[in-house]
């Protein structure tokens, strides 16, 4: 079972420009707040994205906001046992991402099946350009609880950075540069 809550465009925070590596941004004093009063402790070269961290039924799902192309913030799952990061087919069909042609064979707890390839410009998480520029365009179920799973950040795209830091209590997603 997958429940969410949406995460507003309020609840978003970029540390800096976008595309901005997380060595050129200015952080936040380790003592500031967040808009929801959560406390926050960033390094130099580090950027803290803001999160929803969900359990239900026993189950925990953290959601983080992702940009694609330019509009959004959308709610992905933060999955690192995804080798692949996606997106849902419904964000494929509200953005008209262009297919590329080519497929993908994706396996999950539920199965395996082939999926379509889509095109995505740039996406950002944090105001950090994600790399990649297709991804698989998966079916995830629709509406969930108070929202909609708009796809999956995995470990092709987290394995960027040179850590990543999820702290639960401040429901904070901390990136570091990998340099």
């Amino acid at each position: 079972m997958i429940g969410l809550l949406a995460v507003t465009a309020a609840d978003c925070e970029v540390s800096g420009p976008p595309g901005a590596r997380p060595s050129d941004t200015a952080t936040e004093s380790p003592t500031s707040k967040s808009a929801k009063g959560k406390k926050r402790t960033t390094k130099p070269g580090e950027v803290s994205v803001p999160v929803e961290v969900i359990t239900t039924q026993g189950e925990t799902m953290v959601l983080v906001p992702v940009r694609v192309n330019g509009r959004g913030p959308y709610d992905f799952v933060l999955d690192t046992g995804a080798s692949s990061s996606t997106v849902s087919r419904s964000l494929m069909r509200r953005l008209r991402l262009p297919r590329t042609g080519s497929t993908a064979h994706v396996r999950g707890v539920t199965g395996a099946t082939v999926v379509p390839m889509v095109t995505v410009e740039r996406w950002t998480v944090g105001g950090q350009r994600l790399h990649g520029d297709s991804l698989p365009a998966v079916d995830l179920g629709g509406d969930f609880g108070a929202g909609q799973v708009s796809g999956l950040l995995g470990s092709d795209e987290l394995r960027r950075f040179g850590a990543v830091r999820l702290d639960y209590k401040n429901e904070r997603l901390v990136l570091r540069d990998a340099r």
